[in-house]
């Protein structure tokens, strides 16, 4: 899986969550990362995804393992998130989050959907 490279508060920088960074986070939250997936989305439900039913610190640690995923030390990808928060826009960081999140549990380039000819 290719890390997906986003414009955000603090520049362009590529983010990817493997299995370790996804387990970490699995740990962070109260009931897992496909929960976090599904709670940031419900924002967009509710008028903007500034507010979406998540915990600051879920969403900066879902920036923070993208980085660290991506290659990323892991000094400066503590300092950039929180930066983010710092600087930005609660609302961006959760959409940058979702799309983290959502590059995560995308389909595999090397597997595709279906089949390029029928069996017999």
């Amino acid at each position: 899986m290719d890390p997906a490279v986003l414009n955000w508060p603090c520049g362009e920088d590529p983010f990817l969550l493997r299995i370790g960074e996804l387990e970490a986070l699995d740990d962070l939250t109260a009931e897992g990362v496909l929960d976090l997936r599904w709670r940031l989305a419900q924002g967009a439900h509710r008028g903007s995804l500034a507010y979406a039913p998540v915990k600051v610190r879920e969403v900066i640690a879902c920036l923070r393992l993208g980085l660290i995923g991506a290659g990323m030390d892991r000094a400066t990808a503590e300092r950039k998130s929180r930066q983010a928060f710092e600087e930005g826009d609660i609302g961006a960081l959760n959409l940058i989050a979702f799309t983290i999140l959502s590059n995560a549990f995308a389909g595999k380039e090397h597997d595709p959907v279906g089949e390029a000819q029928a069996g017999r």
